[in-house]
Parts: C-alpha cells; structure tokens; sequence
C-alpha cells in the first residue's frame, strides 16, 4: 500500500516493527480498530504507549482505544485537533513540552526500556 511504499522509499523500513493498514481493518479511523489491531501486533500495553497524530480521525481512534494521543500540528490547526482531546499538542518531534513530558514519564518508570 501507499503508506508501505513511502516507509520503504523513505529508507524507513528498520525502523518499523509493524505497519497497520486500513485495508486490514475492519473499520478505519476514527475506529479504535487500528490502534488496538496496533497494539495487538506489537505485544504492548495500552499503559506502555503513545500515540502521535495529525488528524482528527487519528486522534479519535487513539482517545477510543483508551491511550494517550499526542496531536501534531503539523497539517491540522491547533483548534480544529483540540475538539478530538489529544493530551496535549506539539509543533513537531523537537517541541520541548513533548521532551519534558518524555522525562517525567522516564523518571516515573512509565515507559519500559528495550
């Protein structure tokens, strides 16, 4: 699929343990499916994750499956991802409230280290 081909294009493909498509879904987002298909592949817990997003259906689908979504304001107004309740926003991956809520989590022993 497209998203496959760009990963590949892009040199990206180590970096990916798993690629969940919609075509392999049953419902695409907003659906939770996705998230939890995610989930599901990659043996992780909902309380060991974090979810980055764009859009408003992706934000959705990530808040129904019960994680914590990150909204990037990359492509999509501030306003306009608020209304689908990310935990918070960041501009982009170098934002420093994204780095200071990784170190909180770091020191609560939030995130498991691989």
């Amino acid at each position: 699929e497209n998203a496959e081909l760009m990963i590949s294009k892009l040199g990206l493909t180590d970096f990916f343990q798993a690629v969940i498509l919609g075509s392999e879904c049953e419902f695409p987002k907003p659906h939770p499916g996705p998230s939890l298909k995610a989930l599901e592949v990659l043996n992780v817990s909902k309380e060991h994750t974090l979810v980055f997003e764009d859009s408003v259906s992706g934000i959705k689908a990530g808040v129904a499956a019960g994680m914590p979504v990150v909204g990037l304001t990359t492509g999509n107004p501030a306003s306009m991802l608020m209304q689908a309740k990310p935990a918070f926003l960041i501009e982009n991956y170098a934002d420093p409230k994204l780095w200071a809520v990784l170190e909180e989590l770091d020191n609560k022993g939030t995130f498991q280290k691989s």
